[in-house]
């Protein structure tokens, strides 16, 4: 299954959000050893429920947003033709998908530490060890995504100075520039 730069961003932010609630949560308890499987579980659910709506109300409302401009391009008078087409239960079927992968990420970005709480409970610096392993991930993937999208943002821009560079050169040089399409001057 290839994941898709769109759903790189719930996943990612799942994971820290997840991770971080998590040790939030139950510091005390995993201090101490005292953490069983039944919190373990509890605070995982609710760390996972509660980034769920707020990711969807962003991904709905943006979605939303691109249907009021595809409708505006396509000088329609209003947009509510196409929030009720499938297009409109399209956006909100993807952004349903967005928000419940970024849940499920949130469920698995708190459980990593706390099953390592559970299973270990006298190493108490075991699942902030493996927290930050899992914030370090996320942040490397992030890092691997900026250089791809810088990279292609130079690449782009050496290209269009090239083309404009070509057309400038030419232009320097006494060649003449078509004035038409029909002809030069």
């Amino acid at each position: 299954m290839k994941i898709s730069r769109r759903e790189i961003f719930p996943i990612v932010l799942g994971l820290a959000d997840g991770t971080c609630t998590a040790l939030v949560l139950a510091s005390q308890k995993m201090m101490t050893g005292g953490i069983d499987v039944w919190q373990a579980f509890r605070i995982s659910i609710i760390t996972s429920a509660s980034g769920f709506l707020p990711l969807w109300v962003a991904e709905y409302a943006g979605l939303r947003n691109d249907l009021v401009h595809m409708a505006k391009q396509l000088n329609m008078a209003s947009a509510h033709a196409l929030q009720k087409s499938d297009l409109g239960l399209q956006t909100l079927r993807n952004s349903w998908f967005m928000a419940s992968l970024a849940t499920a990420s949130s469920f698995g970005g708190a459980a990593i530490p706390l099953t390592l709480a559970v299973i270990f409970p006298r190493w108490i610096y075991l699942p902030l060890f493996a927290a930050n392993l899992t914030l370090m991930a996320v942040g490397l993937v992030l890092l691997k995504l900026l250089v791809f999208v810088m990279v292609l943002a130079l690449i782009e821009t050496t290209l269009a100075k090239l083309r404009l560079f070509r057309i400038s050169g030419s232009a320097l040089m006494g060649v003449p520039q078509p004035t038409s399409v029909t002809g030069w001057y």
